[in-house]
């Protein structure tokens, strides 16, 4: 029996994952380390692998240290959203990186946990 898609048509559907500049900070708001962010987006959800960190003992330090797991992540255009640390590793070159998964979607947001643009306006009288 043939399968239902073929496997480039099931790989279409898997959106390119997006480079965007991050800024990472902790839920009180404190600047934590930059970087650059890859970025997957799946429905609602999404998840983040960050490199070329300029502190990357920072949120290494707050996985194992202080087993702090969330976090916020600020993408360059504006998009921001809280995210929970996944893993940190070393890869090539002894680099580290982070994996965030997002524990509320990308949205463009005066502050983590406030309503988005789009929420405000949906609930705003008219």
């Amino acid at each position: 029996m043939a399968p239902l898609t073929s496997p480039r048509a099931a790989d279409a559907a898997v959106p390119a994952p997006v480079r965007l500049g991050a800024v990472v900070e902790a839920l009180d708001g404190r600047m934590l380390t930059r970087g650059v962010a890859t970025v997957t987006e799946l429905g609602t959800g999404w998840t983040a692998r960050l490199t070329q960190l300029e502190r990357p003992g920072v949120v290494a330090s707050l996985f194992f240290g202080e087993r702090a797991r969330d976090l916020v992540l600020r993408l360059h255009g504006g998009r921001s959203a809280r995210a929970r640390i996944a893993s940190t590793t070393f890869i090539a070159a002894s680099e580290r990186v982070c994996d965030l998964e997002g524990i509320e979607p990308l949205a463009y947001r005066l502050s983590p946990g406030a309503p988005s643009a789009a929420d405000t306006e949906r609930t705003a009288p008219a």
